[in-house]
């Protein structure tokens, strides 16, 4: 990005400092690589036993302590994590010219969302969170799944729920897809709906606006409109409740 900045507004004589920064970079890769591969390894074999020696190269790329590191291998154990998440490299840098772009922007998966998840508060769900993705991570879902119910004004439903969301998490190995779990998703959500009916209000299928500020002009909108209505200046949502 700072190469294609200096391009933009015709400056010269960067090239000393893009190696720099090119050395720079491929030494931070080499050391991530190589703390991924560590910690990799004891996500591939649960058995191995964690030692400070093994991940002394770790400890001094990210700048932190055994235990941090130690714990976070334990977490990983306990929920079963795969080893392959921790095969993958991201990068430090791109080059603006290499990469494709299309795969990043034009990753449209309504047509694919569409047709697994059949209930269309499920579409809604998942069109709204997850566009872009044909699977998530239990702890996304989650989070997801949270701000759902507080939306659907039901908090509750979500904490006396969760230990039902966590064995469906279990089952689905703490990743949800579109291939393998959306009946499972589709289930989930339409249990949030129903809880939250009882509002007569769901996010998934209602809009809501707020507005601040003095409207003088508003009296104009209910100009020839029958006597039975009446123009409310401080609406209340119960207003809205059982509308379709």
């Amino acid at each position: 990005m700072l190469v294609r900045i200096f391009k933009t507004i015709g400056v010269t004589g960067y090239e000393n400092l893009v190696a720099a920064l090119d050395m720079q970079v491929k030494n931070q890769n080499l050391q991530s690589s190589s703390c991924i591969k560590a910690i990799g390894s004891f996500i591939r074999n649960p058995k191995k036993t964690v030692t400070e020696d093994d991940l002394a190269n770790s400890m001094s790329t990210y700048e932190t302590d055994f235990t941090f590191i130690e714990e976070d291998i334990v977490k990983y154990r306990s929920q079963r994590i795969k080893h392959e998440c921790f095969s993958v490299l991201h990068p430090w840098a791109y080059d603006l010219d290499q990469v494709d772009f299309k795969y990043i922007v034009n990753n449209d998966l309504t047509g694919k969302v569409c047709n697994h998840l059949k209930s269309s508060n499920a579409q809604s769900f998942w069109l709204s969170w997850f566009k872009c993705q044909s699977a998530v991570a239990s702890d996304d879902f989650f989070l997801a799944l949270k701000e759902m119910c507080q939306m659907n004004r039901v908090p509750d439903f979500y904490d006396s729920s969760l230990p039902s969301f966590q064995a469906a998490a279990v089952k689905a190995d703490f990743v949800f897809s579109l291939d393998n779990h959306a009946d499972m998703i589709t289930q989930i959500v339409q249990q949030i709906v129903e809880a939250g009916s009882t509002a007569g209000f769901c996010a998934l299928r209602d809009q809501v606006k707020h507005y601040t500020g003095d409207y003088q002009n508003a009296g104009t909108l209910v100009t020839g409109m029958p006597s039975a209505f009446q123009l409310e200046t401080t609406p209340k949502l119960a207003m809205f409740s059982g509308l379709k």
